[in-house]
């Protein structure tokens, strides 16, 4: 009898709770699955980012394109785009017509350039994101003709 008292005993006090080490390694797992939720959460955030700015620089070098696909070719020289705005900071746009020897000419340029029927033009925007600051560049061309 007393020795099914003190078995008694000895298995109440192996169930009375968690040991230290227990909770140190529940804590360290929640740790981890923690961190790495906020890790995606600040990357989608990141990445929502930088796909507003694509799409909002790719409506731009569409636009652009369509300005100088409308454009008569022999006004192609004069060219100015009208710029709408400009996804991230210090976005620069370039606009090249190239020429019959390959080579490209920055728009708009003077002079008596001969030009090949069709012109190939491009289009290059390149901007910083406002988030991180990586630089993205985004490029068009389009053919005009006579």
């Amino acid at each position: 009898m007393f020795r099914q008292l003190m078995i008694l005993k000895i298995n109440k006090k192996k169930q009375q709770g968690m040991t230290l080490i227990e909770l140190m390694f529940a804590a360290g797992i929640l740790a981890f699955v923690l961190s790495m939720i906020f890790t995606s959460v600040v990357t989608v955030g990141m990445n929502r980012e930088i796909h507003t700015q694509r799409l909002q620089a790719e409506s731009v070098v569409n636009e652009i394109l369509d300005q100088i696909s409308r454009s008569d070719s022999t006004q192609i020289l004069n060219f100015r785009p009208n710029l709408p705005e400009l996804p991230g900071t210090n976005a620069t746009l370039q606009v090249e017509a190239v020429t019959a020897a390959g080579t490209p000419i920055t728009l708009p340029a003077s002079g008596n350039i001969n030009l090949p029927n069709p012109l190939e033009v491009r289009v290059t925007l390149t901007w910083q994101t406002t988030d991180r600051g990586y630089t993205i560049t985004k490029r068009g061309s389009t053919y005009v003709s006579n």
